[in-house]
């Protein structure tokens, strides 16, 4: 969804809304699904519409913590949408964690979910050492916002219109939005080089 890491672990499951804009005189069919409420930097509130398969996702993760598979299920208020593991003390019996008594609507701190992601790029990057050094060292370096710039870069890649990314994101201007096209276009002129390169090689 492109949130800073802030913004996901302060989400709840009641800053989700079910929305349905209904067939109109100009011919646009029924769009529907779930609109994330966010409030962001100098904290300014934006609408985030959430994808299908991100809910889905969402509906599983909620039903492993024990809550409602329904995200606006009443018994789901005040639920965190990102929560502490419940599962401690059958995976890791020993650990100090296991004997807390864990709520299972709790969320987690922003530090949490960030050693969380780091942890995990690391590991990315150890297992890719031996096959591409070079990227794997990049890998090393990765940051959570790093997920947050994936997302506009792939956004603008598969079409999504630059004011739409800027509201999605959050930005105060378009400019700072425009960086991820610049990023494509310089993506696209690589490829096309790259191929012309081989051509004249060959």
């Amino acid at each position: 969804t492109g949130l800073h890491i802030s913004e996901a672990v302060a989400a709840k499951v009641d800053d989700l809304n079910w929305v349905s804009f209904p067939d109109n005189i100009t011919g646009d069919l029924t769009v529907e699904g779930f609109e994330l409420t966010v409030l962001g930097k100098g904290q300014k509130q934006r609408i985030v519409p959430v994808p299908a398969k991100v809910i889905r996702h969402l509906t599983r993760y909620l039903e492993s913590r024990g809550l409602d598979t329904d995200p606006e299920a009443a018994s789901n208020r005040g639920a965190y949408l990102i929560g502490r593991a419940v599962d401690v003390a059958a995976r890791s019996p020993f650990c100090p964690a296991a004997r807390d008594v864990v709520d299972p609507k709790d969320g987690i701190a922003t530090s949490t979910l960030h050693d969380q992601i780091k942890s995990f790029f690391t590991a990315c990057s150890h297992a890719m050492t031996s096959s591409d050094e070079k990227s794997a060292l990049r890998l090393s370096q990765a940051s959570t916002h790093w997920l947050r710039h994936t997302h506009g870069s792939h956004a603008v890649a598969a079409g999504m219109p630059l004011d739409v990314l800027q509201q999605n994101l959050g930005h105060a201007s378009i400019d700072t939005t425009t960086i991820y096209a610049t990023s494509e276009d310089r993506r696209r002129m690589n490829a096309v080089q790259d191929v012309w390169k081989e051509r004249e090689g060959a």
